[in-house]
């Protein structure tokens, strides 16, 4: 608060009337308090705290899968594939999933399509994959083959130079990839009583592989295992052991049983 505002300051010379002033003030010590100030008591507010960040897009990450290719050029093209917690297909949060996956595989075995009810009817869980790679638009030496999910459920792969492995029904195979870039992917786990299980996803197999007579290889094989991907008991399943998920032409981890 300004005392002497739109009022001109005196500068007041000499000891005695500066010892006037001092005098007055003791005198009023004992004087009552000034009266309380007739004007709202202004009160500073904190500033509004800003949103949440989001979500990190990692932390339902069960695994991922690494591993370098080389290109026509020759180049080393680093790829990498993650997986992502599954959800049952009849929860909101896979609407996007359900889209993508009946995009491709709708027409199922042929004989048998599948549809939204088809997935909720057998207790269908569909698993998010993300396949990227360290550089765009490269052709790759020999197309690398990608695999993930179960042989007896359908798996759909979108992205561009991704096409289906050209044996029986598109989506029961695996696919192939011609060119770096990055794909989507999403496996569906059925169980037969109709309820969906969210640990179907440990029974499937993921990774890489090129042809054995291309005399292409893979590098750099590497799997890592998430904390959220080991609270599934997935050191229980045989061939989950990331030390045995390379042998040069393939990188790939996952169920080896019956």
């Amino acid at each position: 608060m300004e005392l002497f505002m739109g009022a001109p300051l005196f500068r007041v010379a000499g000891s005695a009337l500066a010892a006037m002033v001092l005098v007055g003030t003791l005198a009023g010590c004992g004087a009552a308090p000034a009266p309380e100030p007739t004007g709202p008591t202004q009160v500073s507010e904190s500033p509004t705290p800003s949103a949440e960040p989001s979500a990190d897009p990692t932390a339902d990450i069960l695994f991922t899968i690494t591993a370098n290719v080389r290109a026509v050029d020759g180049r080393t093209v680093g790829i990498s594939m993650a997986a992502h917690a599954p959800v049952a297909s009849v929860d909101d949060a896979a609407s996007a999933y359900r889209a993508q996956f009946l995009s491709v595989c709708s027409a199922g075995t042929g004989a048998q399509p599948i549809t939204e009810q088809y997935l909720a009817d057998n207790g269908s869980t569909l698993l998010p994959i993300t396949i990227t790679s360290t550089a765009p638009d490269l052709a790759f030496a020999t197309p690398v083959g990608l695999y993930f999910g179960s042989p007896y459920f359908a798996q759909a792969a979108i992205g561009n130079s991704v096409t289906p492995e050209p044996v029986g029904q598109p989506c029961f195979y695996g696919f192939s990839w011609a060119k770096s870039g990055e794909v989507h992917g999403v496996a569906d786990f059925e169980n037969s009583d109709g309820v969906p299980d969210l640990n179907q996803w440990k029974f499937g197999r993921y990774g890489f592989s090129v042809d054995p007579n291309s005399g292409s290889t893979i590098e750099a094989c590497s799997v890592t295992i998430t904390e959220v991907g080991m609270k599934n008991s997935i050191d229980d399943s045989p061939g989950w052991d990331p030390s045995g998920a390379g042998d040069g032409i393939s990188c790939m981890i996952g169920y080896v049983g019956e």
